[in-house]
């Protein structure tokens, strides 16, 4: 429709050196696309956004370092969200793909080139385990960006949302963000520079936020517990997959540390992969995996270390974390960051790439041991939280930053 192309045209972004005629041709190049792209009227320029020209890319595209983008999504501001709830409702089931838009440099005519942020010359990212505050997470490594660029959502619906776009009318503000000639987007030249690890570009949808953590992530036990009830929940419904996948449990030893079993369908079977079960009052773990609701009896013991896990009475105040990790052998299990224990696939397993969800509430029949509960608001119950038994992370995944000397900038 004419409205459709009409708003189409406000989510791309010109400079001074196309003005009016970029406009034209952004109607042009989108017509009888499904764009919304209002966002968040902020009446001008933000305080903490650069108003000059950024600085021009030193190579064509190609022809630098590939980048890592990571974009992060689970804490765009309160005013985007009302604005557009197709994307940003509940547990963002409804986002379906996220791209790089982009408007690159010629750096031997001194000129743009011809793609002008339109969706579909965008850069395809994909969708990964989630990392840690997010509720979906899309990542993508490439060298064919050089110069302005912003992020780009689709939804089930087959509308697309832009954080970049008219002064007025796009989200995204902060010292991340350069306006000229009206329009406002983000800049490779310079955010390679503020990224900590080089050679990884971090990014929220529509602000300057590198990440959705909600705080220190070493610290997860000190995160208000809407933080932490809502990373729990992510992780059961939505756990990683894939080698090198990895997830947190962690707690404090007054409510009692939960059986964790991690769970794969396998035809009508709800079989579990890995079942990591503690045992206070023997002193001990145990680990086993169930296949069509039958124990397969492959126990393996390991002992309750006081000095890292608290005592077995579980009434000390002592804080415990256990990382799971998913390696071509079995489950790598670390205590406080210290190995502990690998339990093997079994050899009729898929492994890493079979996990459906995860599971830690009580259960009977299935041997889960659950602490206290998150508290319900609602409930006549004393509220004990922070006492809960365990709690779900995600994590980041590891990374090696590159090593300036061989690192070729945009």
């Amino acid at each position: 429709s004419a409205r459709g192309a009409a708003e189409s045209a406000t989510a791309m972004m010109t400079d001074a050196r196309r003005g009016a005629i970029a406009a034209v041709a952004a109607v042009a190049l989108f017509a009888g696309a499904a764009v919304v792209a209002r966002g968040r009227d902020i009446g001008g320029h933000a305080t903490a956004t650069r108003n000059y020209m950024p600085p021009q890319p030193k190579r064509n595209p190609g022809r630098s370092t590939p980048l890592t983008y990571t974009l992060h999504l689970g804490c765009e501001s309160d005013d985007l969200i009302a604005k557009h709830p197709t994307f940003f409702d509940g547990e963002y089931r409804d986002i379906v793909e996220a791209r790089i838009v982009h408007h690159n440099y010629d750096v031997n005519s001194g000129k743009g080139m011809a793609s002008f942020f339109e969706w579909d010359h965008g850069l395809v990212m994909e969708e990964v385990n989630l990392q840690t505050g997010d509720l979906k997470t899309f990542v993508l490594t490439t060298n064919k960006i050089n110069y302005e660029y912003g992020f780009a959502l689709k939804n089930s619906a087959g509308e697309i949302l832009y954080e970049i776009g008219k002064v007025r009318e796009s989200p995204l503000e902060g010292d991340c963000v350069y306006n000229f000639g009206g329009y406002r987007n983000r800049v490779i030249t310079t955010d390679w520079r503020r990224s900590t690890d080089l050679g990884f570009i971090d990014a929220t949808f529509g602000r300057c936020a590198a990440n959705c953590m909600p705080g220190d992530p070493a610290n997860p036990w000190d995160w208000d517990e809407e933080a932490k009830r809502k990373g729990s929940n992510m992780m059961k419904k939505y756990p990683p997959t894939g080698l090198n996948g990895q997830f947190l449990m962690y707690g404090v030893n007054n409510g009692g540390i939960c059986t964790m079993n991690l769970h794969t369908q396998r035809g009508d079977c709800d079989d579990i992969l890995t079942h990591f079960d503690p045992r206070p009052k023997t002193n001990s773990f145990i680990t086993d995996n169930l296949r069509c609701d039958r124990w397969q009896g492959q126990y393996e013991t390991m002992p309750w270390i006081t000095a890292e896990m608290g005592s077995v009475r579980e009434n000390d105040n002592t804080r415990w974390k256990f990382t799971f990790q998913y390696h071509t052998d079995g489950l790598n299990i670390l205590l406080n960051d210290e190995f502990y224990h690998k339990y093997a696939w079994d050899a009729q397993d898929g492994g890493y790439n079979t996990i459906s969800y995860i599971q830690i509430e009580f259960l009977q029949d299935k041997h889960y041991r659950q602490g206290v509960k998150f508290h319900d608001p609602e409930s006549s119950e004393p509220d004990r939280s922070g006492t809960h038994g365990c709690t779900l992370l995600a994590l980041m995944p590891p990374r090696t930053p590159l090593g300036a000397a061989a690192f070729e900038q945009p």
